[in-house]
């Protein structure tokens, strides 16, 4: 591993530690606040928003960009904002009203910026690593990202306890200012595209990346599968009422809920970081997004904190299938001058299954209640993938060459 390597490695796994450890302080501290499953929901929506609408002119501005600059202008705002937000959650303490707007504005605001994110960190990341290995090296990536999303929450839940959720923050301002010192140490990587702007030449571009992802199947499929399987399979952000009001217990075993799926998948990512699925690729993708689901119900019946544990590291595991196997398509399936749109299309999928299905998932238990709701959402992801498995032959047929 060369140390450029080693660098994306370290700006993944201290912004990731950051970020989750933001939406798990947010969560538990906005539904302490108003006792609302919709609360829960409003919070991925206001971040989903942004992302989606803005992915595809943002990955035609990163394809314009040096990408290790678009990565520092992306992490340095998430500082600027979080020490904000630190600073209005400390002074605004008596009017709760004021406090949750500016917790969605803040949000928001992650998420226009954000919008850039994912896809200035593809194609550097794709730049840095060596073509015949990217199966594995998107393993290593995603490990590092599901390593942070393992320390974050734990770390979290114990901050909320012993110092409260306001200066709990400080230390995600840490974490963050470590990451964009990551950055600042990886090489530049110049934009592909020297042509001047034009309206007309940018919508041409995001125009280009909507349709090479609509003609290629596997792809389509593949997104698609992930798509349904966690806008409706997702429990995360309905964790905070599983943790107070169902398995009653404290902040710290809350953390460790959150935790659980991230270790099941950053175990099982070790495992296919050296043991790629290269034979019935697309089969085994849809087996264990068909696991996932049944986890899913599992979880919505169980009355356990350590059973509740065990399921969500399965979980984890297999959603980790899932997104290993669709980053190293979107890598094998992508030319490099098309990367950052391609990623940013993927990126308004990702929007939609993770912060979409967490506002679905709050409003889904207001209306339904939360039991209800999960049950419902793990059904739904049974449905699609019986549908998938019987539509989508050629990613069922797909095999990994790379």
């Amino acid at each position: 591993m060369n140390t450029d390597v080693r660098w994306f490695l370290s700006f993944r796994f201290f912004t990731t530690v950051a970020m989750q450890m933001k939406i798990t302080i947010l969560s538990y501290f906005l539904y302490k606040l108003s006792g609302e499953a919709i609360a829960l929901g409003m919070l991925g929506l206001y971040e989903a928003l942004p992302r989606i609408l803005l992915a595809l002119p943002a990955g035609y501005q990163v394809e314009r960009m040096e990408k290790r600059k678009a990565l520092a202008i992306v992490v340095g705002s998430y500082f600027i904002l979080t020490l904000l937000l630190y600073l209005a959650m400390n002074y605004f303490q008596s009017n709760p009203d004021i406090l949750t707007e500016v917790v969605y504005i803040s949000v928001f605001l992650m998420g226009v910026i954000g919008s850039m994110g994912m896809g200035a960190s593809v194609a550097l990341f794709s730049a840095i690593i060596p073509k015949d290995r990217m199966a594995q090296y998107s393993a290593m990536s995603s490990n590092a990202w599901q390593i942070g999303a393992i320390v974050g929450p734990i770390l979290g839940g114990y901050l909320i306890k012993f110092s409260g959720s306001e200066n709990a923050f400080l230390v995600v301002v840490f974490f963050l200012f470590i990451a964009l010192l990551s950055i600042l140490k990886l090489p530049k990587i110049e934009s592909q595209l020297q042509n001047n702007f034009s309206i007309i030449d940018s919508i041409q571009k995001m125009k280009e990346g909507l349709t090479y992802v609509k003609d290629n199947k596997v792809m389509l499929w593949a997104i698609s599968l992930d798509l349904f399987a966690v806008l409706f399979g997702g429990c995360i952000a309905l964790l905070p009422i599983f943790a107070k009001d169902i398995l009653i217990i404290d902040s710290d075993g809350y953390g460790h809920l959150r935790a659980a799926m991230p270790l099941g998948a950053a175990i099982t990512m070790l495992f296919l970081a050296r043991n790629p699925i290269r034979k019935d690729t697309g089969k085994w993708l849809m087996i264990f997004v068909g696991l996932f689901g049944l986890a899913t119900l599992c979880f919505a019946l169980s009355r356990s904190f350590y059973l509740s544990l065990f399921i969500l590291f399965l979980m984890g595991a297999f959603d980790a299938v899932s997104v290993v196997i669709r980053g190293a398509i979107l890598m094998l399936e992508t030319p490099d001058h098309m990367r950052a749109r391609v990623t940013s299309v993927n990126s308004i999928f990702i929007s939609s299954s993770n912060e979409i299905g967490a506002f679905e998932s709050g409003f889904a238990a207001q209306m339904l209640g939360t039991v209800r709701s999960v049950l419902f959402g793990g059904s739904m992801t049974l449905l699609f993938v019986t549908i998938a498995w019987n539509k989508a032959k050629v990613l069922r047929n797909y095999s990994m060459k790379g």
